[in-house]
């Protein structure tokens, strides 16, 4: 049954300037998890709808997670294109308009805006990477878990889109509440997930996450981490999360049988000579998975996994 979701505040911006590829491109906010510091209880986010929304039923979408310098373009909140359009981290605008021109729905879940402390300079608290003042001041292993089921919940309430085909999309630390939210046990236990606790969500992909103890299940050596449905995992060679990674889809697949045909399969791919955060090299969606000459690794990467990871979307869901 569909949840009745209020959509609490938006800005639909002018059907004239936006990009072919997407109808709308707006501001949302949603009911967040409680008791996580949320102004008024409520997230916001980017939601992206194709061209033929409103004429259309059972449409696909997918929940897209931003790493540790949050959604927007240089961590400037409410910062927007040329066109009025919001103008996000390259990596989750090309998807959000990628997955927008395939005729999905996508949203980009803010995890950390109205979160920001009083009296905290939005451009610090926009930072929560490693070394920084406020780093991980938003936990990636709970809170921003939270968030994802919060925005599964939001699309659910849209009678317009098929709650049983609904992925999920992360990025550095977004992918680490990727993984969790994907995975079959408990964080602390390896114990099967039941009833609500299980995922609803029908695919996942990453890129580029750590994978280290502060993951949980397990350690990486010992680990027993295994998802819930199909899983992509795009990794680059250079980076220094890259090995605890590799061991853990190892384990699932070796221990586990989370192989192709499973419905559980772990898909690993670790690009060679790239670095942390080569998928946003750039913010339009490649022309071909190939590698022009004199390119760079990380764009090489870059083109590879997002056109791969698109068509790992599309065949599974």
């Amino acid at each position: 049954m569909k949840k009745c979701i209020w959509v609490i505040a938006f800005a639909v911006l002018s059907l004239s300037s936006l990009p072919a590829s997407a109808q709308t491109v707006t501001t949302v906010t949603f009911t967040g998890p409680a008791s996580t510091g949320l102004s008024s209880g409520l997230l916001s986010g980017v939601l992206y709808r194709p061209a033929d929304y409103s004429t259309r039923t059972n449409i696909r979408a997918v929940v897209m997670m931003h790493g540790c310098a949050g959604i927007w373009s240089n961590r400037v909140v409410g910062a927007t294109n040329s066109n009025g359009t919001p103008n996000l981290q390259n990596n989750i605008e090309k998807w959000g308009l990628k997955l927008a021109s395939e005729g999905y729905v996508a949203l980009a879940v803010d995890s950390f805006t109205r979160r920001r402390p009083s009296g905290v300079p939005e451009s610090d608290w926009q930072n929560q990477c490693s070394g920084t003042t406020y780093a991980g001041s938003v936990d990636p292993y709970t809170t921003r878990v939270q968030d994802a089921r919060a925005a599964f919940a939001y699309l659910d309430g849209d009678s317009r889109i098929d709650s049983t085909r609904i992925g999920l999309l992360g990025w550095s630390q977004g992918a680490q509440s990727v993984m969790v939210e994907s995975a079959l046990t408990y964080r602390d236990i390896n114990s099967a997930r039941s009833g609500s606790d299980v995922t609803p969500f029908r695919i996942s992909v990453v890129f580029y996450p750590g994978c280290g103890s502060d993951l949980g299940f397990g350690s990486p050596s010992s680990s027993y981490w295994r998802p819930n449905h199909d899983f992509r995992m795009n990794l680059a060679e250079l980076d220094p999360l890259r090995a605890n990674c590799e061991t853990r889809a190892s384990t699932a697949i070796n221990t586990y049988g989370a192989s192709s045909g499973s419905g559980r399969q772990v898909l690993r791919i670790t690009y060679a000579d790239a670095n942390h955060g080569f998928d946003g090299e750039s913010q339009t969606w490649p022309s071909s998975s190939s590698c022009a000459t004199g390119a760079s690794a990380d764009v090489c990467a870059m083109n590879a996994a997002d056109i791969n990871s698109w068509i790992f979307f599309r065949d599974r869901m």
